[in-house]
């Protein structure tokens, strides 16, 4: 009977620090809180089209977070800074806009040229880090 009561105690111990170290996970916050830094205004090239470069990388954020642009045709690549093989893919999907770059490895980068939508602000999204609010906008002046 002794051996049975010992055991339990254990058991009922080994649950109770289980919990509380399943506990201490959960209050992690599921949103990313960091700022969304920068603002930058695509500049024409030679050919006319606006270009601007957006990084992101582990921290799971838009390097700017928002763009400026004008009428007319603009480029936007994505760089994905991370190290290859060291950090999350990443995405820019438009709200409200058929413009989107699909899926960035980490240490790549791929673009999408569009023609400006009427003047206003439009936002855009990682879709694959959405959660941890991975988010910017693109304003057409």
């Amino acid at each position: 009977m002794r051996v049975v009561r010992v055991r339990t105690a254990a058991a009922l111990v080994l649950t109770g620090l289980l919990a509380a170290v399943l506990t201490s996970c959960a209050t992690e916050p599921s949103a990313n809180t960091r700022p969304h830094p920068g603002t930058a205004t695509a500049s024409p090239g030679g050919d006319g089209v606006q270009t601007v470069v957006v990084t992101s990388g582990v921290d799971l954020r838009f390097h700017p977070s928002t763009i400026v642009v004008h009428s007319g045709t603009v480029r936007i690549v994505l760089d994905n800074t991370a190290k290859v093989g060291q950090g999350p893919p990443h995405d820019l999907t438009f709200s409200g806009l058929p413009v989107q770059i699909g899926t960035v490895q980490a240490g790549s980068r791929a673009s999408v040229t569009f023609t400006a939508p009427a003047p206003g602000t439009y936002s855009f999204v990682c879709t694959i880090h959405a959660a941890q609010n991975q988010t910017g906008k693109l304003i057409v002046r």
